[in-house]
């Protein structure tokens, strides 16, 4: 079969981009052309990189001893890829469409030899994938959220509350964030004069508003908005300070904002106080110290912390609960109030 210059141009960038080692007399005996048509080849490839400004560029290899592909811009390896797709396939938070969709899409930009290793340790994950309930597809629904948010243009949505309740809002969305299986949209509501939260797969219709809204909206900070929430519920912001006998570390890393002020033994006294924060290897040491004052090895019951946070109101309370007898909430005083009433409500169900 004879081949013509432009398939033996396709042919050599798919190789090299493959992460093949070229030869140029073994692609001159495959194509039978002279060795200076493959170096012509080549030299119009690399041409046409250069024109179309392209990261990528094809270089001779004297340790290799072929021409190879090297990019200036950093390529997803297929490390980098499997911890991607397990991330996506653990928030379940696309439908079976989008979620085959988005993985394939990341396994093509790994190269075809490291793909085959990829796909056999997501395959069953894959196959026995569940989606959440609503089963909505969202990456468009994002993407074009995304746009109103780049050029700060208001809109109406249309959005059902979690009863079911369709209702109709004008908002100027403000930013996307993802947490505890769904994507959210953080906007400024002129009618309650605040940020809301919305869930985006709730959002049923949405387009630019016809009426401009009076908007107060100050700059909005995703970050700081991300480390004092919970469960995405806002609440009041507030400082608590509760005390802890579960695993300190899971609290630390559940509230970026929290530190351990008081380390406190089994019999409640304070170990060691500081205002500034308690590092977890200095909790370790006082841990160690305790054991071998009462001669014992690695005690479970080493007594506890008093952590403290800056955090909204609502959803901090469902997190404590969420921790029972581990958890005594300090302050504040009112906060305390709320904690009790709330438990008083839960052992009422067992009545």
């Amino acid at each position: 079969m004879e081949y013509g210059q432009a398939y033996r141009q396709v042919y050599i960038f798919q190789q090299l981009l493959d992460g093949n080692i070229l030869n140029k007399q073994q692609l001159a005996d495959k194509f039978t052309v002279d060795p200076r048509a493959i170096q012509r080849d080549i030299s119009d490839l690399n041409a046409y990189l250069t024109n179309e400004e392209s990261y990528y560029q094809i270089t001779y290899s004297r340790s290799q001893k072929g021409y190879v592909l090297n990019s200036d811009q950093h390529e997803l390896t297929s490390k980098e890829v499997l911890l991607l797709v397990k991330i996506l396939l653990a928030s379940r938070a696309l439908n079976n469409h989008e979620t085959q969709s988005t993985i394939n899409g990341l396994l093509n930009l790994i190269k075809s030899s490291e793909r085959q290793s990829v796909k056999p340790l997501v395959q069953n994950e894959l196959t026995f994938y569940t989606p959440l309930a609503h089963q909505e597809p969202l990456l468009n629904k994002i993407w074009q959220l995304s746009q109103y948010i780049t050029k700060q243009q208001q809109i109406t949505i249309t959005y059902r509350r979690n009863r079911g309740q369709e209702v109709e809002r004008t908002i100027l969305p403000l930013a996307l964030t993802f947490d505890q299986y769904y994507f959210y949209l953080i906007s400024y509501n002129d009618q309650y004069q605040s940020n809301l939260i919305y869930r985006i797969d709730r959002v049923l219709k949405f387009s630019p508003a016809t009426k401009t809204m009076r908007t107060n909206a100050n700059r909005f900070n995703t970050s700081d908005f991300r480390q004092r929430v919970q469960f995405m519920y806002a609440g009041k912001l507030m400082t608590i300070r509760f005390q802890f006998w579960g695993i300190a570390e899971a609290a630390l890393d559940r509230l970026p904002t929290a530190r351990i002020t008081d380390k406190v033994d089994e019999h409640d006294v304070v170990l060691k106080h500081n205002s500034y924060g308690i590092s977890l290897e200095e909790i370790k040491q006082l841990n160690a110290q305790q054991d071998a004052l009462h001669g014992r090895k690695n005690s479970p019951d080493n007594g506890s912390v008093i952590i403290e946070a800056e955090v909204y109101g609502t959803g901090i309370s469902m997190w404590l609960l969420s921790q029972g007898a581990n958890v005594k909430v300090l302050g504040p005083s009112t906060f305390v109030q709320e904690i009790k009433m709330e438990t008083q409500k839960m052992l009422n169900r067992y009545k």
